[in-house]
């Protein structure tokens, strides 16, 4: 593999930090670019202090001899940049989003640089993580094609790579990240206006409380940013809230009935829609449970 230069904007954040030590592993040449004065990391070796949204006249020759450029940024921000980006590079320059939603980046791209070459990389785990082992999803205009340089890079990470196109990448998340915190969003919100005492149902709590308490303390503990982009910035979050919301209706109504038929009717077609993947968590809970007892 040859090496290359690699630009990444907001390299400083953690998707840029992650992508950065991925690349500098591979032999590439990783020039981190971010508007923060404070926690330069080590690992960068080139850094740029530059605001991306009032760039200086002459900040675009960062960009010089680059193969890529990584927009490791929020939507909304890695929107705005991109006709400055655009600007400073020959039409030859990989443009790579790890955006949390990537329709609408790419759709930007399309319009303004329809045959500018794009990839993008959405790792679905926290950057914290070793990343042996882990998901990333890598977005493509055409999922036909032959292995991408970049993937080669996620690969011998040995990250776990799924190919999908921006469209199909957002409707995924908006069930695999969108529906889950939605519904462990609604659970916090139902317990902070419980008038219980906190520190007792702690206390008492059996493994699937200890469970959902854990899942939505991690979400606060995070940066908001990141759980407003997924339910926000991703049109398609919209239908599995929807969903989410009748389905709580739905078993409030059979309940209310005292319909124990139409319950487990209900528990069998979830089952059935679950098929092998039933057994594969039933295996996962077992074992965070048994963290947890």
């Amino acid at each position: 593999m040859s090496n290359h230069k690699v630009v990444i904007l907001g390299g400083q954040g953690a998707i840029g930090s992650l992508l950065s030590r991925l690349f500098t592993r591979c032999g590439h040449i990783a020039y981190s670019v971010d508007n923060r004065t404070q926690g330069v990391r080590s690992h960068h070796s080139h850094y740029y202090q530059i605001d991306i949204l009032n760039p200086a006249a002459d900040a675009g020759e960062v960009f010089s001899g680059a193969k890529a450029i990584v927009f490791a940024l929020p939507e909304a921000v890695a929107i705005q940049a991109l006709p400055w980006v655009l600007s400073a590079i020959g039409d030859d320059v990989q443009i790579v989003s790890t955006c949390s939603v990537q329709a609408p980046f790419y759709s930007a791209l399309r319009a303004a640089a329809p045959g500018q070459p794009f990839i993008g990389v959405n790792p679905m785990f926290s950057p914290s993580l070793p990343e042996q082992k882990r998901p990333v999803a890598v977005i493509l205009d055409n999922c036909h094609v032959s292995k991408h340089w970049i993937e080669r890079v996620l690969a011998q990470a040995d990250m776990r790579i799924s190919r999908m196109t921006p469209e199909e990448h957002d409707r995924v998340m908006a069930l695999c990240q969108a529906l889950p915190h939605a519904a462990i969003l609604i659970f916090g919100l139902v317990l902070a206006k419980s008038p219980l005492d906190i520190r007792t149902l702690a206390t008492i709590a059996p493994p699937p409380m200890r469970t959902m308490l854990a899942l939505l303390s991690r979400i606060l503990r995070n940066p908001i940013e990141v759980y407003w982009d997924v339910q926000y910035e991703n049109p398609m979050a919209a239908e599995p809230r929807q969903a989410l919301l009748h389905a709580i209706q739905q078993l409030n109504s059979i309940v209310q009935a005292g319909d124990q038929t139409e319950f487990g009717n209900n528990l069998g077609d979830i089952a059935q829609q679950l098929g092998e993947q039933l057994d594969i968590s039933a295996a996962d809970c077992q074992h965070i449970f048994s963290t947890l007892e």
